[in-house]
C-alpha cells in the first residue's frame, strides 16, 4: 500500500507540476522519483553481500533431548543492511530461531535452543533472508538451501531388569537359570590340550579312544530376545507423545538398549505395512539397526498380531525369549504365545491399557500363566517403576 500510495502521489505531483510550472514542485517531484529509485535498488544490492551460516551438532539425539544451534549473519560490500529478517523454513514444531537484525561491518550471531519433541527425521533449514530498505517500501528475499537433517531416536527410558524373569525368583518354580546366562552349545570334540578344564573333557569319548578328548563350544546363531511390536493401526489410541504407539516404540527401544548393553542380541518383528522382521547380524551393530527402524516406525499395519507369520519362525528357535508389546486384548495372541513356549524360554508381556489413553475399556480376560512376566503400562507411567503383575487388568 505504501508503494501504491507513493506512486499515485508522484503521478499527481508530476501532473500538477506540469500544469503550474512551479520550480519548487519540480524539485520535490525529482526528489520523490530519486527516493523511489533508491528504495527499489537498495535491498537488491544489499542482499548480494549477505551470507548466513548455521551450526548444529546433530549427534544421535533421542526424544526429549535439548539441542542448540548457532546462527551467524555476515555482510560484505558497501551497501548497509539496516533491516534483515531471518526465518527458518524447517518443519520443526514450536521452533523458530529467526529474528530481525541490523547487519553492519561486524558479523551478527546468536544461539537458539529447543527440545526434540518427536522422533523421526527433522530438518533444520532452509533459511529465508529478507532485506528491507529504511523507508519500508521495497524488500528482497533470498532462500538459502542449507539444510541439516537429523534422525531423532525414540525416548530410551530405564525399565525393569529383563535379565532376571520372575519365574526364576519364585521358590516353588522350577529354576532353569537366567535366560541370558545359558552356556554355549557343544560344537564338537578335539584332543585334550594343556590348560583345558576338567569340565571340558568328554569322558565317554576319552574312554573309547583311550586318550583325553575336550569339548568345543560355539554360540548358537540365534537371538537372546525377540521383540514382537504390535503396529496394527486398529488397536492404537492417543495423540502425539501420549499415545499407545509412542509408548510401545519407546518400550521396544528401551528393551533393546538394555539387552544390548549386556552383550546380548535382539531381534524385532513388527506387523506394520511392510511386515518388518529384523534379524541380528553379528557383523553389524544391531542395536543401531533397531533404533533406526524404531525412529521412523508408524502404526500403519492392517494385519493383527495374531496373523503375524513370524510365530512359526520363533517356534523353531532353540532358545526363545519373547517380549510382546501390544495394546490388544485379543486372547488369540496369548494362545500363540503359549504355543511357541519351550523348555528354555522366557515370556515377557507389556500390555498397554488403552482406556488410560482415551480408548475403550477392553476389559481383558486372558490367562497368561504363572511364569509370564506381565507389565501393565498406563498413560503417564514411569517405566522404571513398572511392577510385574497378574491381576492389575482383571486377568481371569
Amino acid at each position: 500500500m505504501n508503494k501504491i500510495a507513493l506512486a499515485i502521489a508522484l503521478g499527481l505531483l508530476l501532473f500538477f507540476t506540469y500544469l503550474t510550472a512551479i520550480r519548487p514542485a519540480y524539485a520535490f517531484a525529482y526528489a520523490l522519483c530519486l527516493l523511489f529509485v533508491v528504495a527499489w535498488v537498495w535491498p537488491r544490492l544489499a542482499i548480494r553481500g549477505i551470507s548466513l551460516a548455521r551450526r548444529l551438532d546433530p549427534g544421535t539425539p533421542t526424544v526429549g533431548e535439548p539441542y542448540e544451534e548457532i546462527i551467524e549473519v555476515r555482510r560484505s560490500g558497501w551497501v548497509p543492511a539496516p533491516w534483515v529478517e531471518i526465518r527458518d523454513l524447517g518443519q520443526i514444531p514450536d521452533y523458530q530461531p529467526g529474528r530481525v537484525i541490523s547487519v553492519g561491518s561486524e558479523p551478527v550471531s546468536w544461539k537458539t535452543r529447543g527440545v526434540y519433541r518427536r522422533r523421526g527425521w527433522m530438518s533444520f533449514g532452509p533459511t529465508s533472508i529478507t532485506v528491507k530498505e529504511p523507508f519500508g517500501l521495497f524488500s528482497q528475499e533470498l532462500k538459502m538451501g542449507g539444510r541439516t537433517t537429523v534422525l531423532v531416536y525414540p525416548r530410551v527410558r530405564p525399565i525393569p531388569d529383563l535379565m532376571t524373569p520372575s519365574a526364576h525368583q519364585v521358590g516353588s518354580s522350577q529354576s532353569l537359570g537366567a535366560w541370558a546366562d545359558y552356556p554355549p552349545e557343544t560344537g564338537g570334540v578335539r584332543d585334550y590340550a594343556t590348560g583345558d578344564s576338567f569340565g571340558r573333557i568328554h569322558w565317554p569319548l576319552s574312554m573309547r579312544h583311550a586318550r583325553l578328548m575336550s569339548k568345543t563350544f560355539e554360540q548358537p546363531l540365534t537371538t537372546d530376545l525377540w521383540i514382537l511390536l504390535d503396529l496394527d493401526h486398529n488397536v492404537h489410541y492417543g495423540d502425539g507423545e501420549e499415545s499407545t504407539v509412542e509408548y510401545a516404540v519407546s518400550l521396544a527401544a528401551s528393551m533393546a538398549s538394555q539387552v544390548h548393553s549386556r552383550g546380548r542380541q535382539v531381534g524385532l518383528i513388527g506387523n506394520d505395512a511392510k511386515g518388518t522382521i529384523l534379524e541380528p547380524h553379528r557383523a553389524a551393530r544391531q542395536d543401531r539397526i533397531i533404533l533406526d527402524y524404531l525412529a521412523v516406525a508408524t502404526a500403519d499395519g492392517r494385519t493383527p498380531l495374531t496373523h503375524t507369520l513370524a510365530w512359526d519362525r520363533i517356534r523353531r528357535l532353540p532358545r526363545r525369549a519373547i517380549a510382546v508389546i501390544t495394546p490388544s486384548a485379543d486372547p488369540e495372541w496369548v494362545r500363540l504365545l503359549q504355543a511357541v513356549r519351550g523348555r528354555r524360554s522366557t515370556m515377557i508381556v507389556f500390555y498397554l491399557d488403552v482406556a488410560s489413553f482415551g480408548g475403550p475399556d477392553q476389559n481383558p480376560s486372558f490367562d497368561l500363566g504363572q511364569d509370564v512376566d506381565l507389565y501393565v503400562v498406563r498413560k503417564g507411567d514411569d517405566f522404571a517403576r513398572l511392577m510385574r503383575t497378574r491381576d492389575a487388568i482383571r486377568i481371569a
